[in-house]
């Protein structure tokens, strides 16, 4: 084999591949952890929020009257059939990323648990006791 030649993933980016999925998804995980990891680090806290259907849900009355499928993500700026509200397709997705993190974690017990430590309740060093204890002789 000479030099420059190469076979399976080495020469191809690994997102031109039949693996791009399973790479990007690999990546957007290990951001999510660092983003937990660094939050938990600061004392802040960080709560993974699931992302699906936020472009196409209407931040305004929760409908989801957005457009779908892989055809009309060209589709930056849509109406709200629901409510009429004209929504930029980020500036939505964002919105509705932001509520779904400020609201409560669900308590139906399907969805794993994100480890999240709230502002006030981080750790804090703290310095130790020390109790003497006399002992009558």
């Amino acid at each position: 084999m000479e030099l420059g030649e190469c076979d399976g993933l080495q020469g191809r980016a690994p997102t031109k591949t039949r693996m791009a999925k399973s790479v990007l998804d690999a990546g957007w995980g290990m951001l999510k952890a660092q983003l937990q990891y660094k939050g938990q680090q600061a004392g802040r806290c960080v709560q993974i929020v699931n992302e699906r259907d936020t472009t196409r849900t209407c931040s305004s009355c929760g409908a989801r009257t957005g457009p779908t499928g892989l055809d009309m993500l060209a589709v930056r700026v849509w109406m709200c059939s629901g409510c009429g509200d004209t929504h930029d397709r980020d500036v939505n997705a964002a919105k509705n990323i932001l509520l779904a993190g400020r609201r409560p974690p669900s308590v139906s017990g399907n969805e794993p648990l994100p480890f999240v430590i709230a502002p006030r309740r981080a750790p804090r060093p703290r310095k130790a006791r020390i109790r003497s204890r006399t002992a009558a002789a």
